[in-house]
């Protein structure tokens, strides 16, 4: 927290938050911010600007409005959105573009370009290239990428890469295969 009575005209009266909470290297026994962190906080702080997900100026109209609340997230927070969940797409396979294209899904994927992994399946949905046959594929096709990156594809094949509608074929024809089983085996 950094308090100062002599502020510019044009930042008085007014409060900025900047959450970097997601900006730091894991440690063993304690994180630390690496100096890209750090260039970060100070960039920001000297702007003195809105940064989605990082910074936020807020007045003290605002914090009044607010109780006087000042927990950080309450103006600058980090969290992801709400997750997606295309009912068409979870019962008939296929990733919905509305999700691929979403704001913070682009953001994540940080200008990964997907058709390295998806194909078009329609003028709505996408799918997972035909050579990918399991989710452990994945991380190998992608190479080099953010673990969100990585992250991001596995969520997809976790809630479309196998549809419902799929599953229950494979479930028919599984029982079809056990009743011809137990006929020859004359359990039938």
């Amino acid at each position: 927290m950094i308090i100062n009575k002599k502020k510019d005209l044009g930042k008085k009266g007014k409060v900025l938050f900047i959450n970097a909470e997601l900006d730091y290297q894991d440690g063993k026994n304690q994180n630390t911010l690496r100096d890209d962190d750090i260039e970060r906080i100070v960039r920001c702080f000297e702007s003195y600007e809105d940064i989605k997900r990082f910074s936020k100026v807020i007045s003290l109209e605002e914090i009044r409005e607010n109780d006087h609340n000042l927990n950080i997230r309450r103006y600058a927070d980090t969290s992801p959105p709400p997750e997606n969940f295309d009912v068409r797409g979870i019962l008939h396979g296929g990733i919905p573009l509305k999700e691929i294209e979403d704001e913070y899904i682009c953001e994540v994927l940080d200008g990964f370009d997907v058709t390295a992994l998806l194909v078009k399946k329609d003028d709505e949905y996408m799918n997972f290239k035909e050579e990918i046959k399991d989710k452990s594929q994945i991380r190998e096709k992608l190479g080099d990428v953010s673990e969100s990156v990585v992250d991001q594809f596995e969520s997809w094949w976790d809630k479309y890469a196998v549809s419902l509608t799929q599953i229950n074929s494979e479930l028919k024809e599984s029982e079809k295969i056990m009743h011809g089983f137990l006929k020859e085996l004359g359990y039938e």
